[in-house]
């Protein structure tokens, strides 16, 4: 009943920012070039797997202009060196009085994630609570932005992720098949993401179709993103062997693909694991 009740909610709040006369974010830059950068970094990590593209383009845009805060965020979320990330997450924590107060809201769920993501690499352990109110802080603000600019397809995606981490699966499925009823087209990363959650509840059949449209939609087999789907999908399939084998060829496309590499990490888990 708590669940039908919050997919209501979820699908409800949806129908609010679904339609509207579409206005540009321009994420606190009034350089065009940095600003065209950062929404490249995003295409690169979200739309095709390729974080060291990725990387590259976030590092141009605040290259261009260093006061670019949230692209700043950006780079110290997929920098692998602990020592800068602490640099960045210090320089923005001082710094973001300076943002309006919707690049505040975006900044205070990056600056969460960031210390969320240093956490796992140093091997800290991450409380239940500072997920919980990375979550509860990721919800308000991102629902809160998307109903203002509900065109921002890359924050879209981010929010269908922790819909997916606070209401579970099915959830997140919802709010996707919502979004195809009023005919708006899924970007890539959310059609591989929607092959996933398929996978999830365990509807494997549909998930390896819709892995089969992103395929023919991307038409580059050299891209990490086609591989890293259907190896999602073997994982929870329990087909281990094959998972390793598509996972391998991620990273072996992109070894910088952190995703890849701890869904790596739980396969071997689940091959190392003795016969019972």
């Amino acid at each position: 009943m708590i669940k039908a009740l919050s997919s209501f909610l979820l699908l409800t709040f949806l129908s609010q920012f679904s339609y509207g006369q579409e206005k540009n974010f321009t994420y606190g830059t009034n350089n065009a070039e940095a600003l065209r950068y950062y929404e490249q970094g995003w295409e690169y990590i979200l739309d095709k797997g390729e974080w060291q593209k990725a990387e590259d383009a976030f590092r141009s845009a605040v290259a261009i202009d260093p006061e670019f805060l949230l692209g700043w965020s950006q780079v110290g979320r997929i920098s692998h060196d602990p020592e800068e990330r602490a640099a960045i997450f210090t320089k923005l924590k001082q710094q973001k009085e300076k943002l309006n107060d919707w690049e505040k809201g975006l900044l205070e769920v990056y600056l969460a994630s960031l210390e969320i993501i240093d956490a796992k690499d140093r091997g800290i352990p991450i409380t239940p609570e500072k997920v919980k109110a990375f979550y509860q802080t990721s919800e308000q603000n991102f629902s809160e932005f998307l109903k203002h600019y509900p065109h921002e397809r890359y924050v879209h995606a981010e929010y269908i992720e922790v819909i997916h981490g606070i209401y579970g699966a099915q959830a997140g499925l919802d709010s996707l098949e919502k979004h195809q009823k009023e005919r708006l087209e899924l970007i890539p990363f959310l059609v591989s993401y929607q092959a996933q959650l398929m996978a999830e509840t365990k509807q494997f059949e549909q998930a390896l179709k819709t892995a089969l449209q992103l395929e023919k939609r991307l038409d580059n087999p050299d891209l990490p993103i086609i591989p890293f789907t259907y190896g999602y999908i073997a994982f929870e399939k329990g087909e281990y062997e094959v998972a390793a084998m598509l996972i391998d060829k991620t990273l072996s496309l992109d070894p910088k693909h952190v995703i890849a590499q701890r869904l790596q990490k739980k396969i071997q888990d689940q091959l190392n694991r003795p016969a019972k």
